[in-house]
């Protein structure tokens, strides 16, 4: 017996595109605004890529408005299969790795904190671990074993999320967005990434493409973080004299890394103060546990979610959400405060397969059929990266030297 399964692809209040599949996985009707497409005589094009195609042109046409602020949430989908060494994994990648890694281990330490391995949750399995460790008064040397083990998965996930940038824009979509997105006129307010992800790949892309990132951290060395640096910008002096004003330099974004990064370490020898230092024995990272939400409210974190909720709630202001699955309780909670309190705030969701098993998303595709507010596109972060629209008229064009005769 056959069966069908019906998912949208796209959704922005009015405008959707909703696909049927059968259960070998090909598409058996596709639906523009809820009714099917007039046949055209010769069409030559599949119905999967009129599905896509339309798909596309919506998201383009929403995106080349000029929105005041301008606000990307990176989830980790934004960095899988991203790499040139090893590639960023899911978290299900790094639960596979985390069973090759502890080898006969991995099951005993499963079973011993009662962690299910029917739904692979390296989060769930790091919070067991850190309960059975603080909370357990049984055998000091299951308890040892199990520190060793926790040491082992947290070095995994520093080592795994070590990626070095591909070497051909075209196999990096982190370049390709930068490249686009910092076209932006320089006098609108700076483009801002917030990222969940503790990898360097958006510094490597600034770097591939001429950009300049403001991350919080000082101009001198050792770099050293305050808040008061996100509140700086560049500007290009002669030009200012010239006209009398401030000439903000083009390609600039600001960079908040709010779970921490690889190359972040606590001094402790400078009174703890934060720095930033390539290859530190021990990075400063809210790691994938329960902790991290209490982690979350230590700095530099809690000065980087400050940021993101206060930014959230200035007027026309739209978030693009790349690869994030809504895991995360605190980022979720600042979220729905925007929807709820801002009404000049509107959220686009970039996730492949958002009307699928996830039941994140669930409530959010539910919300995005009735409010005008809410765009969620099923497409991979290098797809769209490759379709975002490029918007001549944000670059900032240089001005014409004078010809000495």
């Amino acid at each position: 017996m056959s069966t069908s399964k019906d998912q949208y692809i796209f959704i922005h209040s009015s405008r959707r595109v909703r696909i049927v599949k059968n259960d070998t996985g090909e598409i058996e009707e596709i639906y523009i605004n809820e009714s099917k497409p007039i046949a055209i005589e010769g069409e030559t094009r599949s119905l999967e890529q009129i599905a896509i195609q339309q798909k596309r042109s919506y998201y383009k046409e929403f995106f080349k408005k000029q929105f005041k602020n301008f606000l990307i949430l990176s989830g980790a989908g934004s960095s899988i299969g991203i790499g040139k060494k090893q590639v960023g994994m899911s978290m299900a990648g790094l639960w596979n790795a985390a069973e090759v890694k502890l080898g006969e281990d991995f099951t005993k330490v499963c079973n011993y904190v009662n962690c299910s391995t029917a739904v692979p949750n390296l989060e769930v399995l790091l919070s067991l671990i850190e309960g059975h460790i603080k909370f357990s008064r049984e055998n000091t040397k299951e308890v040892e074993k199990l520190i060793k083990n926790r040491s082992e998965l947290l070095q995994l996930i520093k080592d795994m999320c070590d990626l070095v940038a591909p070497d051909e824009e075209n196999d990096f979509p982190h370049a390709t967005f930068i490249r686009k997105i910092t076209q932006r006129k320089a006098t609108l307010p700076r483009i801002k990434i917030f990222t969940l992800n503790y990898d360097l790949l958006f510094e490597q892309a600034a770097n591939k493409v001429g950009a300049v990132v403001l991350d919080g951290f000082s101009f001198t060395t050792p770099r050293e973080f305050s808040g008061r640096y996100f509140d700086y910008d560049l500007v290009q002096r002669e030009k200012s004299r010239l006209k009398e004003e401030d000439n903000f330099i083009s390609r600039l974004f600001h960079l908040y890394k709010l779970h921490g990064s690889l190359n972040w370490t606590r001094d402790e020898n400078q009174e703890g103060k934060i720095i930033m230092q390539h290859g530190c024995g021990d990075p400063l990272m809210v790691y994938p546990r329960e902790s991290k939400y209490e982690n979350s409210y230590e700095q530099p974190f809690f000065e980087m979610v400050a940021r993101f909720q206060q930014n959230l709630r200035l007027d026309n202001t739209v978030l693009l959400c790349i690869g994030y699955s809504f895991g995360d309780k605190h980022i979720n909670a600042i979220l729905l405060e925007a929807l709820n309190q801002n009404p000049g705030f509107q959220l686009a969701v970039i996730n492949p397969d958002f009307d699928g098993l996830n039941k994140n998303f669930q409530q959010l595709l539910k919300e995005a059929k009735v409010s005008e507010r809410i765009i969620m596109i099923d497409e991979r972060f290098s797809d769209f990266a490759n379709h975002f629209p490029e918007i001549q008229t944000y670059y900032q064009e240089p001005e014409a030297e004078p010809i000495n005769m």
